[in-house]
């Protein structure tokens, strides 16, 4: 094992569990050409994938991880937070994870999250915090499509003409999912092995 600055040893293998730092995870997201943005020093990270906006966080002692799929509605609670609720609580019967919820963002409106906790507290190989990397991503993306679907059947709701998240933040495949000729996999859940 060679020794890197930090209170532990990095192995030189991808099957060695060790320690997720924020900075660990932020390298795994650049190592798998995702494009991350600081948002808090040494704790968060946002970043879209697939046009659905995500926080990427570490708790204060770095024993969770929490992938986090936001949708910004501008339903309120008083017309939509029953049906939302109802979906929500449909997704979360049949699914293990991701948490689906909704709660109300700072201007009043109700905003559906998609959490995907993972425990660090033993450490992570390189395979493993890829692994959940891509599964929190591809269950979020996932879960919040759900959302939005419900939201269409029950209330009326569409996507909007120009969606402020209409992009993927990346054209580059998760690295293992690549077709036999070497292209890309369709953008969705299924793009992470998932689906």
């Amino acid at each position: 094992m060679s020794t890197l600055p930090g209170p532990f040893a990095i192995p030189n293998d991808s099957t060695t569990p060790y320690k997720v730092t924020f900075d660990r995870l932020v390298r795994a997201l650049a190592d798998l050409q995702f494009q991350a943005d600081v948002l808090a020093e040494n704790r968060a990270a946002g970043a879209v994938f697939d046009g659905i906006p995500f926080l990427l966080s570490m708790d204060s002692a770095e024993r969770f991880l929490s992938i986090r799929a936001v949708w910004d509605t501008d339903f309120d609670a008083e017309t939509a937070g029953h049906p939302l609720f109802a979906a929500a609580d449909s997704w979360n019967r049949e699914k293990y994870f991701p948490t689906v919820y909704w709660m109300l963002d700072p201007e009043g409106s109700l905003q559906v999250c998609a959490d995907f906790a993972v425990d660090t507290s033993a450490g992570l190989s390189d395979q493993q915090l890829t692994d959940h990397l891509g599964a929190g991503i591809s269950t979020g993306i996932d879960a919040i499509r759900y959302m939005q679907e419900a939201a269409t059947q029950t209330l009326g709701w569409s996507a909007p003409e120009s969606a402020p998240y209409t992009q993927s933040d990346t054209e580059v495949p998760f690295p293992s999912q690549t077709d036999e000729a070497g292209a890309p996999p369709a953008r969705s859940g299924a793009a992470f092995g998932l689906g």
